[in-house]
């Protein structure tokens, strides 16, 4: 790892790998990774803070229709900003060794866009519009776009399922994982429903 190896030493690396999943090898490897993302920054300063487009550059990241809602539930600022710590955090949740506890942690947090500790209807249909994202554009969406997604929920009808359509699928889901019939997923309902579905780590994980 060369010179950014010695930005820490053997104390610091190994309260990393006691707040981790990760190893003191693989702790040097996502720093490795991490300032990989801005050269630059990483020559000049001990512990940069990244923007959320830099770390956007992260392949796996990229490829992820929520990957900057991602960046946002980890985020501290709560603006896809990190630092290593917060980057270091992100890739040990989303690491192989995370158990699945953590990634159904993971999910309900991005799937909760309002914050507010549940799963309601607006929050599904908006994770139904990004799953289609790449079918809709060839790709995923810029911020801006993205933005708009958001705010027109139940509004587009020129996707390729319709809003009724939609409707129908965050229907079936809250009718299948919400057990209280509270019209709300809450975090006991998710975790129950998604324990039992197979490949969902799968889906919540990104290789060193």
């Amino acid at each position: 790892m060369g010179q950014n190896a010695s930005r820490y030493n053997q104390e610091e690396l190994a309260e990393f790998q006691d707040l981790t999943y990760f190893t003191k090898r693989e702790v040097l490897h996502v720093h490795k990774r991490f300032c990989a993302l801005s050269p630059d920054k990483a020559r000049k300063e001990r512990n940069p803070v990244l923007t959320k487009q830099e770390i956007l550059s992260l392949p796996e990241l990229a490829a992820n229709p929520f990957n900057e809602r991602i960046l946002d539930v980890f985020s501290q600022t709560g603006d896809g900003r990190m630092n290593f710590e917060e980057f270091l955090d992100m890739m040990s949740q989303f690491s192989s060794k995370a158990p699945l506890n953590t990634k159904i942690d993971i999910a309900f947090r991005i799937y909760d866009f309002n914050d507010d500790g549940e799963i309601c209807e607006k929050d599904l249909e908006k994770v139904v519009l990004f799953l289609i994202q790449p079918s809709v554009t060839g790709g995923n969406l810029n911020t801006e776009d993205r933005q708009k997604v958001v705010n027109n929920v139940g509004k587009q009808d020129d996707l390729p399922i319709t809003a009724k359509e939609r409707h129908l699928i965050v229907s079936r889901v809250i009718k299948e994982m919400d057990m209280d019939d509270d019209g709300t997923i809450s975090y006991l309902d998710f975790k129950h429903g998604m324990s039992k579905l197979n490949g969902f780590e799968e889906s919540f994980k990104i290789t060193l």
